[in-house]
């Protein structure tokens, strides 16, 4: 077990792994699991073909009308993830992923939006694949996605309505912890809410930071100099939105982390130096 887990300080592979199975722990701790949610009355299935798969097969319909499969799936999904963690192979990987996004698909069709981070599904991606030249070509398709997921966003809030109005900001931190409000939860992030909601030039300021953190990003399609500096921001980023806008960034912080574990690749000449 000791050279198990010091074999984890220089392998890129298990690293990955066991932020990913560090983050689905959470999801069952925080009561998001199949267990937890089973006997759900209602699905969003969305636009995206992918749902429609799953649920023209009626799967996760299935999952969660019966307690003792949700769970079953909970505890095998755990499974296939330490299998990978302490025995990696491309098969157990291969489930793992399979796995996660049935995970995936099921729970934002419960929850009724597609807003919930996916990183920690197709972070596992690239391993999948058996050649190191493939998996190293992966993680750079995987890199220039989380790059344009998070330009993107920046160039949806440019676009807004909400770059030059004060307001914008500051209303949304009014409706964001309603729930906290309805039952009487004061605790910091409320008192922090309060103050912001009555603060126009605060959140002001804040969303032009996001724009500026979310912008930066944009960098990462020509050089990986900044790559630790892009992953400290958005981390960044995510902690404020959880700390100021309940936000929770479980679930995206281990695909962020390929901009800081990335340089295990560079050995390889298909890596840029």
């Amino acid at each position: 077990m000791i050279k198990f887990f010091s074999s984890i300080r220089t392998d890129f592979t298990k690293q990955l792994i066991l932020l990913v199975t560090i983050e689905f722990l959470i999801f069952l701790s925080s009561g998001v699991g199949y267990t937890s949610i089973s006997k759900a009355p209602y699905f969003n299935i969305g636009v995206d073909p992918l749902y429609w798969f799953f649920y023209g097969l009626h799967i996760p319909q299935t999952i969660l009308k019966y307690p003792i499969i949700a769970s079953v799936l909970d505890f095998t999904t755990i499974g296939f993830l330490l299998l990978s963690l302490f025995k990696f192979s491309e098969k157990s990987i291969r489930c793992t992923v399979f796995l996660l996004i049935l995970y995936y698909v099921t729970l934002t069709g419960y929850l009724g939006h597609r807003n919930y981070q996916s990183g920690f599904v197709w972070v596992l991606f690239p391993l999948m694949f058996k050649a190191e030249k493939n998996k190293i070509l992966a993680f750079e398709m995987l890199r220039y996605w989380v790059l344009f997921f998070y330009t993107s966003s920046a160039i949806f809030k440019i676009g807004g309505a909400g770059v030059f109005n004060p307001n914008h900001l500051s209303s949304i931190f009014t409706q964001q912890l309603l729930p906290y409000y309805f039952e009487q939860n004061i605790g910091v992030k409320t008192m922090i809410n309060t103050y912001l909601a009555n603060c126009k030039n605060i959140t002001q300021f804040l969303f032009w930071s996001a724009i500026i953190i979310e912008s930066s990003t944009f960098l990462g399609f020509f050089t990986k100099k900044f790559d630790k500096s892009i992953g400290i921001l958005v981390v960044a980023f995510h902690m404020f939105n959880w700390l100021l806008m309940d936000i929770s960034p479980i679930g995206q912080l281990s695909i962020l982390s390929i901009f800081f574990l990335i340089p295990f690749h560079k050995k390889n000449n298909l890596i840029d130096k």
